[in-house]
């Protein structure tokens, strides 16, 4: 795997890693230590809810793959740093081109491991940290464990099957990358001469290492993220209990964070296999542009987009079952319990009306949503990768949006039956219809929303270089999938927030279920507009040519200068977040009630 050819190389790693990992660990505690709750202060379920999803959050972050690209290639200075190499001088009339070729170097275990173990550590040590920044038990009563738990015991057993086949997907993408070429790296200098004058440019080119230098590195780290992982859970399994929880909501807890950490194990998994991907897809791509001069897109690329977006859905909505029952045995203000039974009765029935009834229902509403759109969705993607290629060809810019917009369309409509489940189901018919308020958030996201796709088809009407059939369908698509998104969610809002009471809950339950509902309708309609307006952004070729000159030509989806691609790909990436925080942001909580069946 390569020598180390300064000592003191060593030496500078070591404390300018050490130095950042102080300072990491350091802020990391702070973050969590002032999220987490402490005796006297505020609710402890919502504490340990907030503090449990930003070590989740920051774990994921820290846990980040992209980085190990940088094992595949090196920097200029790395490859031309020192000696004398060939010099190959191609003339095809006026111009002439200089090439200088030299093989990438192998890589350092000092660089190696660095790339390597950044996002490992990175989500083992946020995770370890989290466990301990939570205060010890100070109460009169102390509390202890329910039973000697075994770390295994926490494992959910379907989640951990799938991430086994997740990492055994990842082996074979790590052993196809062995097979990888190696690509030499070039220095380019191209020089031409017209009737107009001259000119000339350079370029580096940084080729890649062969698989068989990469993929011991892949099939390591492989390897460690097993290892990380068993360290977390058994971390999270023999920690102190948490001070102000009941014992059966301190497992929950446990479970929670087990189901999180697995989760993102996968994800980084999964991001290894497609690092090792991309070693032997660019090596093939590389290398056939080296000998026929033709250029080629990643052998497999849509279908291993497809697949690793769906994956990575399915991992982000695989949420543990226990975070609905979390806090359901801790009362506030009792900050000491033992082991014997939880203060709140939970084995009665749920009637018709009550709070418990329509948060079921909805709960189960929304399982239903999302196994119908994320098989949609799969099929979708697969499609789009072949459209998105040649929209004009392959069925237009309505063939793009409309199959973007599917998922969500689907999703909004099983959650408008449920509303109407909640209104024939749970409301009295006889009981006069009242009007209810949505949180703050959702309205503005779905006008911001809406904004960016009028902004967008606005622009493609008025750029110059864009004045073809083209560009009013692109218009007219993103308006048309727009405005429906938006006049069917706020039909489905209304369906949520204005109808009779609920039979059996509180004035303060009903107006929380109401706004739930409502947030979650209005949510899903802004994700799907941002969604629709992603795809728009991608076909718009020709729009974004048009912000740099007024020739009017058709090029590629890909075929544009860096800058406009980096910013084309930052907006992208915006909405994706937006996207993401509309479809996991928190419903309003439903407050306790002493009887729910306060309400005759």
């Amino acid at each position: 795997m390569g020598e180390v050819d300064d000592g003191g190389a060593w030496l500078g790693w070591a404390g300018s890693a050490g130095l950042g990992l102080a300072l990491g660990l350091g802020v990391l505690y702070l973050i969590l230590r002032g999220t987490a709750w402490s005796p006297g202060r505020g609710d402890p379920v919502r504490a340990v809810r907030a503090h449990a999803m930003i070590t989740a959050l920051i774990a994921l972050f820290a846990s980040g793959t992209a980085g190990l690209s940088r094992l595949a290639t090196a920097e200029e200075y790395q490859v031309f740093g020192s000696g004398a190499y060939p010099v190959t001088t191609e003339t095809e009339g006026e111009l002439t081109r200089e090439i200088i070729s030299a093989p990438v170097p192998a890589l350092s275990w000092v660089e190696g491991l660095g790339i390597l173990l950044g996002p490992i550590l990175g989500f083992a040590l946020v995770y370890v940290v989290a466990q301990y920044t939570w205060p010890r038990q100070s109460g009169a009563v102390r509390t202890a464990r329910l039973k000697d738990r075994r770390p295994a015991d926490l494992l959910p057993r379907y989640l951990t099957g799938f991430a086994a086949l997740v990492a055994v997907a990842a082996l074979g993408m790590v052993a196809l990358s062995w097979t990888a070429p190696g690509v030499e790296a070039r220095q380019v200098d191209e020089q031409w001469r017209d009737e107009l004058g001259s000119g000339g440019s350079s370029w580096f080119e940084p080729g890649a290492r062969a698989g068989e230098d990469v993929a011991p590195w892949l099939l390591l780290a492989v390897v460690l993220v097993p290892v990380a992982f068993a360290v977390v859970l058994r971390t999270i399994a023999r920690r102190p209990v948490l001070g102000g929880l009941h014992p059966h909501d301190d497992d929950l807890v446990r479970r929670i964070a087990v189901n999180r950490a697995l989760r993102t194990a996968a994800a980084m998994v999964l991001g290894i296999g497609l690092a090792g991907y991309n070693v032997w897809s660019e090596g093939l791509r590389e290398q056939a542009w080296r000998t026929d001069g033709i250029p080629s897109d990643q052998p497999g690329a849509p279908w291993a987009a497809g697949v690793s977006i769906t994956v990575m859905l399915v991992l982000l909505f695989w949420r543990s079952p226990h975070v609905s029952e979390l806090g359901s045995h801790t009362v506030p203000g009792l900050e000491g319990y033992d082991a014997g039974r939880s203060p709140r009765a939970s084995g009665a029935p749920s009637l018709p009306g009550t709070a418990r009834a329509v948060l079921r229902l909805r709960l189960d509403g929304a399982l239903l949503a999302w196994i119908a759109a994320v098989p949609i969705g799969v099929v979708a993607v697969a499609a789009l990768a072949f459209v998105a290629a040649a929209p004009s060809d392959r069925g237009g810019p309505w063939a793009l949006l409309l199959g973007t917009a599917v998922p969500f369309a689907a999703a909004l409509a099983i959650l408008g039956f449920t509303e109407l489940g909640v209104r024939r189901g749970h409301s009295p018919a006889e009981e006069p219809s009242t009007t209810g308020k949505s949180s703050r958030w959702p309205q503005p996201a779905l006008g911001l929303a809406v904004l960016l796709a009028a902004v967008w088809s606005v622009l493609c009407l008025v750029v110059p270089a864009f004045q073809t059939d083209q560009a009013a369908a692109l218009a007219a698509a993103l308006a048309a999938t727009t405005a429906g998104f938006a006049l069917l969610s706020l039909a489905l809002a209304r369906l949520a927030l204005r109808r009779p009471a609920l039979g059996r809950a509180t004035a303060a339950q009903d107006a929380a279920i109401r706004a739930g509902g409502a947030d979650r309708i209005l949510a899903v309609g802004a994700a799907g507009i941002f969604a629709v307006t992603g795809a728009a952004l991608l076909a718009g070729v020709q729009v974004w040519n048009g912000f740099i000159t007024s020739a009017i030509f058709d090029p590629g989806i890909n075929e544009l200068p860096d800058v406009l691609l980096m910013t084309r790909g930052l907006l992208l990436f915006v909405l994706f977040g937006l996207i993401v925080a509309c479809l996991i942001a928190p419903a309003p909580r439903v407050p306790a009630a002493v009887r729910e069946t306060s309400r005759p």
